[in-house]
């Protein structure tokens, strides 16, 4: 399957899930560190998921080619 561009909107989206995990997991660190363990561990691990999600473009076409 050939290349395709991406539109501003899955660019724009893309930006916002790559700062807002990094916000999350900071934010989650500080949260974990202030001893609300399982409160920070959430907020950690949605920033994770958030990172992930960043790629979730790249992902897909490696399960794509994989599936071929």
């Amino acid at each position: 399957m050939g290349k395709r561009r991406r539109s501003i909107g899955e660019l724009i989206s893309s930006l916002v899930f790559f700062f807002a995990g990094i916000f999350l997991i900071l934010e989650g660190r500080n949260i974990f560190i202030s001893e609300e363990t399982i409160k920070g561990s959430i907020v950690v691990i949605g920033g994770l998921l958030s990172f992930v999600a960043t790629f979730r473009f790249q992902i897909k076409q490696l399960f794509e080619e994989k599936g071929e």
